[in-house]
Parts: structure tokens; C-alpha cells; sequence
């Protein structure tokens, strides 16, 4: 008969746990995320203006709206614009509105 050190160790070491830590495992086994973090640099006037829409969106009763939000928001309705568009319609299209944003920011001035 086993002494109660030596049964207890064999019962820890038997029910011992290994960690597998999820950046460990394979791919093949790990959840794939449908999301990406990006990082995008904006100016301080379109950063506000972002961080303005999402208080106002607080305000008014989407309470978990985010930047997140209103960018991806912003995405999806630039897609719903561009989706019928060729490449060179889309490539006039950024070129004309570049050119107006250039026109109305020198008479601004």
C-alpha cells in the first residue's frame, strides 16, 4: 500500500492539465478571424469629424457605435458606389473628387 504522499502525487500529476495555447496550435485547428486590424492615418478634421458622428450615434441610441462602426459604414456604401464601376471609371472617379476637394479647400483660402 502506497503512502498518502505518494498517492497524492500520482493523483495531481494524472490530472495535470497541459496548456495549449491557442498561438501554438495549428492553423488548420485555430478559429480563423474574420476581421483584420488596420491601421489608417486620417487628418485631425476627419478624425473629429469620425469621433463627432460616433457621439451622435451614442446620442441618438446605438449605444455600442465606434469608429469601427462609422468607418466600416463608410466602406460599404463607397463598395455600394464603385461595384458597377470599371477600374478606370473608379481611377476618374477618386481623380475628380481629389480635384474638387483641392478646388474648394484653394478657394477657401
Amino acid at each position: 500500500m502506497l503512502d498518502k504522499k505518494t498517492r497524492l502525487i500520482a493523483r495531481a500529476a494524472a490530472t495535470t492539465r497541459v496548456p495549449t495555447p491557442a498561438r501554438l496550435v495549428e492553423t488548420d485547428q485555430r478559429q480563423k478571424r474574420e476581421y483584420r486590424i488596420v491601421a489608417v492615418s486620417l487628418y485631425k478634421p476627419e478624425s473629429d469629424w469620425i469621433d463627432y458622428l460616433t457621439q451622435m450615434l451614442q446620442r441618438v441610441g446605438i449605444p455600442k457605435a465606434n469608429r469601427s462602426l462609422v468607418v466600416r459604414e463608410a466602406i460599404l456604401r463607397l463598395q455600394e458606389e464603385l461595384k458597377e464601376k470599371s477600374p478606370e471609371e473608379v481611377r476618374n472617379d477618386f481623380i475628380e473628387r481629389q480635384a474638387r476637394r483641392n478646388l474648394s479647400s484653394s478657394s477657401a483660402l
